[in-house]
């Protein structure tokens, strides 16, 4: 499902009918102007590719389960490798996943960027289409423990992959213009799955409520993340596969993340105060957190502060942000950093309201970004 440029097409008709009549096979009356003949190519072919591209691809409401495979960090990633370097990663990942969505009968429908976007259920529909688009995601993890081997032993960087699987009504057909048209899906079920994707974890399958249902009793579901997503009124179930039962053999998703939740870049001044029982330190100590996620955060402060001990953090609205309130948390590990103190903190016996506060913050800009 490839996108469509004509001004290369109408070059490429144009270098081919010149070729032929510089082997003498055609003759060409030489127009008055040199871009006569394309212009001419295009008043009599865009009709036809019309009806070819557009009609013959009509928008029409279809049930389908859709698939999003992005690579985790690809950006950061990216701007530490040669350009060669990073297009051998792409390509091996693309033709990868690609092999293993055909062989579970999806279709590609595009690559965004290191995303792959697959269907199932278009243009035919099949009863196990959420079942086989979740073996697919299944066997694409599995597949990414091979695909890391063998980078290892080319001497190429490691790559992980979070998967977001959604099951909908959508429209499908050719959509554009006259001059660049595209057979591809848009939708609310497809809006989602985008979303979801930014909540997968390295190695991690997550699914919507409608594919779990629609799978039945062939999966086996682990955590369940509950995350509400601006626009949609009702907080929306993100469960995670953790097996399925293909149409040949049992299909496990290997483990490979070792947090438990997202995380998500940050540069959030706040101020720490030691905790000793149940007296709080007047001292201030500023901060600056640099990554959180639902249970903890890495910060860096100006000393270090001993293992296991006991913190309140107060953050403050800043940068647009809403405000989190009071959090506690303990100090898991220390260590020198450029001049300070990088910090791991987990966090402890917080408000739940601050928790829930915080949760929102980090849930929005994952799926803002």
């Amino acid at each position: 499902m490839q996108g469509r440029n004509r001004s290369q097409l109408f070059i490429g008709f144009e270098q081919l009918l010149r070729a032929l009549e510089a082997d003498g096979l055609l003759s060409l009356a030489q127009p008055e102007r040199p871009e006569a003949m394309r212009e001419l190519l295009e008043k009599r072919l865009n009709p036809l590719l019309d009806a070819f591209l557009l009609e013959s691809q009509p928008q029409v409401e279809a049930y389908a389960t859709v698939l999003i495979a992005d690579i985790r960090g690809f950006t950061a990633l990216m701007s530490s490798l040669p350009m060669a370097t990073m297009l051998e990663v792409l390509n091996r990942w693309f033709a990868s996943m690609t092999e293993i969505i055909q062989r579970f009968d999806g279709a590609v429908d595009k690559f965004i960027g290191d995303a792959v976007m697959a269907l199932f259920g278009l243009p035919q529909a099949r009863a196990d289409d959420a079942v086989r688009a979740l073996a697919c995601a299944a066997e694409m993890q599995r597949a990414m423990l091979m695909l890391n081997q063998d980078s290892r032993e080319r001497g190429l960087p490691e790559i992980f992959a979070g998967i977001a699987v959604n099951t909908g009504s959508l429209v499908a057909g050719s959509f554009g213009a006259t001059a660049h048209s595209e057979y591809t899906v848009i939708g609310d079920v497809v809006n989602l799955a985008s979303r979801m994707e930014s909540f997968a974890l390295r190695g991690q399958v997550l699914m919507s409520e409608a594919t779990r249902a629609a799978a039945g009793d062939l999966i086996e579901v682990g955590n369940v993340n509950v995350v509400r997503f601006k626009g949609i009124r009702h907080p929306v179930q993100l469960y995670e596969l953790l097996g399925v039962d293909a149409p040949e053999h049992r299909l496990v998703v290997p483990p490979i993340e070792v947090r438990r939740s997202p995380r998500i870049r940050v540069s959030l001044d706040a101020i720490f105060r030691q905790v000793d029982g149940h007296f709080i330190h007047p001292e201030p100590i500023p901060g600056l957190i640099n990554d959180i996620g639902y249970f903890g955060l890495r910060a860096d402060l100006p000393f270090g502060l001993p293992d296991a001990s006991d913190v309140l953090i107060s953050l403050s609205p800043q940068q647009g942000l809403p405000d989190v309130g009071d959090l506690y948390a303990r100090v898991v590990q220390t260590a020198p950093w450029a001049g300070r103190f990088r910090t791991s903190l987990e966090l402890s016996a917080s408000d739940a309201s601050s928790l829930q506060r915080l949760k929102d913050l980090i849930d929005e800009s994952l799926w803002r970004h």
